[in-house]
Formats: structure tokens, C-alpha cells, sequence
């Protein structure tokens, strides 16, 4: 097990310096914007929080004055937008931020970029970028954009750090879209309330229901098929209750054996169940899932030397455990405790160039656009965090949502896109770059479910076994007709 202390608790130390050469210092300048000091100071923070830094702040209403030698500088990062003949040697950095709805076919969010300049205003080397959600009547959004991405000039100078330079000199991409220097102002707390209420009568007049689907392909089928078939979805489900997040244990001639999320409407309470589903839908049975913990969600399977391993998501109790069992999935035993110390969110655990690696979100605000990455060299641990955590700050494809999957020697993990709403659809990443020092990966495949369904509002779980896919879908109910 690995435990995290009090002192270096990963939910409250914003940056990991795991792997950092001590000697490697960075002098970086950094030029405020005269109307924005709260997010000046948020960026500034963020960089004195990260070792290895050497900064200076620069107000002058000069800012090429101000830097007298550019050799004595490594980068500068422009909050004012006012440099533009300084080139120290990695470049001048700017935040950009743009009206999300273009680049997520109409939902309403903030992109997100923080990118190197060039000569060429209209192009620019992008350093890291994201997405974040707007707070709609379909669900919450990000509350304050600018505090969630003034790490990213700390994050990208770790790179350099650890010996990715590469980083500042990518192809340049065109900024439009992306131009705004200030990032949104968040709600005022009058506004907040307004939606808060909203939100609560929302509450009373609908609610989601989710199921159960099974699909007769693998996922390699779906994969080559570009498109979702329409599932068989199941029958029978109890009108007081929701099935979710199907992990599937075992194929067994017509019928397949899941292990979902149960949750009982009336009492509010959660947990681990598993149900057979026949070839036509029908809930053939459904049994206790025994010693796995109460107000779990998320079944996460492993297979390993013979066992099966359960790893659940119990983000309350701020831990990632693990069970097995010996029969099947029939009954279960707890085995360890794997992490504690942080909120972990829909863990997934894969193993990748024999190093295996733990994905998940954290509890909170961000729990839909922030993923977090820890590795080790076995899976029981010792378990490290990935030291540019949160690797990727994306609405549309973070939060877990299945089991990885290799195909042609290329790994891919499935991911939620919570764009427009929670769950409402999936997105297939293929991940390029995976080491204990980089991280990057890149959508491949959107799967959304047909608005001719009966479950049209949403999908976000998918799995496959023996040549049977499950997945989840949802049906946002009027609760009084």
C-alpha cells in the first residue's frame, strides 16, 4: 500500500517534483496585466510553488525595457500581451481563451490554451491547452477557468525540467478561436445562488435513470465500425432503481454475467451488484456482491496469474482498494489497500511497457475534466504520481470510463465526454506518449447514442469480453407526468 501523510498530501500539494534534476534551474520573467491582479497572482502562485524556479516579476509599461539582457532569461511569460521583439530561449508564453461551443459541436465551455508566440500572429506553438464546461441548466461547470489553468506555465517549465523540450517547438498552430488574454470571470456569488437554485428545482422535477446494454461485437468491431450498434437494453429493471458502470465478468452461452452499480431511488443508497443478462434483454437474475464495499460504484476488473480482482470507486473513503476472488466474481475477499490519501475517481489500472498505470479523476469540481496519472512497476504498488499532474484538463475526454484496450499494438482509453452534460457520451482516446515523465494522447472515436433510442441522454461505461461489449445508457425521467 502506499500512504500519502499529512505533509504531502496529493489533493493538497499542487505540483510532484518526482524525477526533477535538482541543478536545473529555469529563470523565467513575467510580465502582469495592469486589470486582472487576481489572475496575475494566481499564475505568479503557481510558479512559486515549483522548485527549480528562479522569477521576476516585471511591471514596467516597458516590458522590452524592462528585460535589459534577454540571455539572462529562459521564457517569458506575457500576461499583458505587450512583448513582441524579446525571444529568450524558450520563447514568450501567452494564455488564450475562446468560446468553447466551437470546438465542441455547440456546448457551451471555455477553450483553453497556453501557447508559445511566433512572428506570425496568426499562428502559435500550442504548450498545453483544455476545455471546461459551462454551467448549463444540463448540469455544473467549471467555476473559475483562470485559476484552473495558471498552472499550466509551472507545468509546462516542469517539462522542460525533466528533459522535454520538444514541448516549445512543435508545428505552430493557428490561434483563432483562441485569442481573448483574460480567461472568463467567474460567477459572483449572487449569480452562483441563482443557479444553485435552479439546479435544486431541477432536481425535483426530473431525475436520471440508467441501464444496462449488450452489444454481440467486441470493441475491436466497434472500433473498425466507427459507430455505436444500437445495444439490446435490459428488461426488467425495477422502476425504483438505476444500473450502471457494467463491468463484465463472464460470457456463459446466452446470458452475460455484469457487475453494475445499483442505486435505489427511495432509500438513496448505493451499491455493488451482479445481474445476468439473457440474449433478449431480460434480467434473468440478480445477486449481492458480497463483501465489496457499500456506496461503491465503478467495478473495475482485473485479471491477473488466474484471479480475479474487483477495484471499486470508494471516492469518500479517499482510498483505492482491491478484492479477489477465486470463483468467478461469485464471492469476493478485500485484498489491499493499493492508494490512500486522495479522492480517487473511476480508477482504471493498465499495464503499458511494464510499467503499470493507474488513471482516475479527482473528487470535486473537476471531477469530469481533470485527470490524474500514478505508475508503478507492480500493480499492489508502490504507486507515484505523475509528476505533471493533472496530465490533461479536458471536459470531453478525461474522466474514465471503461477498461483500457490494446488493438494492432496501440493502447487506447476510453473516456467520458461530459461536454454538454454528465455521461452524455463517449470518447475513445489513443494514447501516444506514456512514461513516468510525459503524457499525451489523443481522441480518436466519439460513440453517442442515437436520439431514436430509448436511452438517448447518455452512454458512459463501455467493456467488452468474448465477443459481447456492455455499456450503460440514460433517460433523463420527468419525475411527476
Amino acid at each position: 500500500m502506499t500512504m500519502i501523510g499529512a505533509a504531502d498530501a496529493w489533493d493538497t500539494v499542487r505540483y510532484s517534483t518526482a524525477g526533477m534534476p535538482s541543478d536545473n534551474r529555469l529563470r523565467v520573467a513575467v510580465i502582469p496585466h495592469a486589470r486582472a491582479l487576481r489572475w496575475n497572482r494566481a499564475v505568479i502562485d503557481s510558479l512559486g510553488e515549483t522548485p527549480g524556479l528562479d522569477f521576476d516579476i516585471q511591471s514596467s509599461i516597458n516590458p522590452q525595457s524592462a528585460i535589459r539582457n534577454p540571455q539572462c532569461c529562459d521564457a517569458v511569460v506575457d500576461l499583458a500581451g505587450a512583448v513582441s521583439s524579446v525571444e529568450p530561449r524558450f520563447g514568450v508564453w501567452r494564455y488564450g481563451f475562446g468560446d468553447g461551443a466551437l470546438f465542441a459541436e455547440g456546448a457551451p465551455g471555455t477553450n483553453a490554451r497556453l501557447y508559445r508566440v511566433t512572428p506570425d500572429p496568426d499562428r502559435a506553438v500550442v504548450l498545453h491547452e483544455g476545455w471546461y464546461r459551462a454551467r448549463t441548466a444540463e448540469g455544473w461547470g467549471t467555476k473559475s477557468v483562470g485559476d484552473r489553468v495558471a498552472p499550466w506555465a509551472a507545468r509546462v517549465l516542469r517539462q522542460i525540467q525533466l528533459g522535454d523540450r520538444r514541448v516549445v517547438d512543435r508545428i505552430p498552430q493557428s490561434t483563432a478561436g483562441c485569442r481573448d488574454p483574460l480567461p472568463p470571470e467567474p460567477p459572483t456569488p449572487l449569480g452562483t445562488a441563482r443557479i444553485d437554485a435552479v439546479d435544486t428545482v431541477r432536481s425535483w422535477l426530473a431525475r436520471q435513470r440508467w441501464t444496462i446494454g449488450v452489444i454481440p461485437v467486441d470493441i475491436e468491431e466497434v472500433m473498425q465500425r466507427g459507430t455505436l450498434p444500437e445495444p439490446t437494453w435490459l428488461d426488467g429493471q425495477p422502476s425504483d432503481r438505476f444500473y450502471a458502470d457494467p463491468f463484465p465478468l463472464a460470457v456463459c452461452g446466452d446470458r452475460t454475467r455484469v457487475l453494475v452499480e445499483e442505486y435505489i431511488y427511495p432509500s438513496r443508497v448505493k451499491r455493488l451488484v451482479e445481474i445476468e443478462v439473457g440474449r433478449s434483454g431480460e434480467l434473468v437474475c440478480r445477486r449481492d456482491a458480497g463483501a465489496l464495499p457499500q456506496s461503491a460504484s465503478y467495478p473495475f476488473l482485473l485479471r491477473r496469474d488466474g484471479r480475479l480482482f474487483c477495484v471499486p470507486e470508494t471516492s469518500g473513503a479517499r482510498c483505492v482498494s482491491s478484492f479477489v476472488s477465486d470463483d468467478g466474481g461469485r464471492s469476493w475477499m478485500p485484498h489491499r489497500d493499493l492508494l490512500t490519501g486522495f479522492p480517487f475517481v473511476d480508477a482504471t489500472l493498465v499495464e503499458h511497457d511494464e510499467t503499470w498505470w493507474m488513471f482516475c479523476t479527482k473528487q470535486g469540481d473537476e471531477d469530469q475534466t481533470e485527470l490524474y496519472a500514478f505508475f508503478a512497476t507492480d500493480w499492489c504498488g508502490r504507486w507515484q504520481p505523475h509528476p505533471l499532474n493533472p496530465v490533461k484538463s479536458d471536459t470531453r475526454s478525461s474522466r474514465p470510463a471503461g477498461a483500457c484496450f490494446t488493438i494492432g499494438g496501440q493502447l487506447y482509453r476510453p473516456a467520458q465526454n461530459c461536454a454538454r452534460r454528465y455521461g452524455a457520451a463517449l470518447t475513445i482516446n489513443r494514447i501516444v506518449e506514456l512514461t513516468p515523465r510525459a503524457f499525451r494522447e489523443e481522441p480518436v472515436l466519439s460513440l453517442r447514442p442515437s436520439q431514436s433510442s430509448p436511452w438517448p441522454h447518455g452512454i458512459h461505461t463501455i467493456n467488452s469480453i468474448g465477443g459481447v461489449t456492455v455499456v450503460d445508457g440514460l433517460r433523463v425521467e420527468r419525475r411527476w407526468r
